[in-house]
């Protein structure tokens, strides 16, 4: 990544970081107007735990360069190992 692109990726993260501040932020000051989205924690089934660590990884990084290619290899590897949901 160039220092411009570094930038570019640093700002647009603080940006990200904002929105999801203010966003919380609201949603503990209207709790009534909130919608619960029901959770599952990882290890319980649903995605992989390698994809909550890929999510989190990419989000908070502060230089993703070849994070993005890195862990496309691996979830190609894993939809190899995962039943169709056809």
């Amino acid at each position: 990544m160039t220092a411009a692109g570094a930038d570019t990726w640093a700002a647009y993260r603080q940006r990200m970081l904002d929105e999801t501040s203010r966003f919380i932020e609201w949603g503990l000051n209207h709790p009534h107007e909130v919608i619960d989205i029901p959770a599952k924690p990882a290890e319980e089934g649903g995605f992989p735990h390698a994809v909550a660590e890929w999510f989190w990884t990419t989000a908070l990084a502060v230089n993703p360069e070849g994070l993005v290619a890195r862990w496309r290899s691996r979830l190609a590897s894993v939809r190899r190992v995962l039943p169709s949901r056809n």
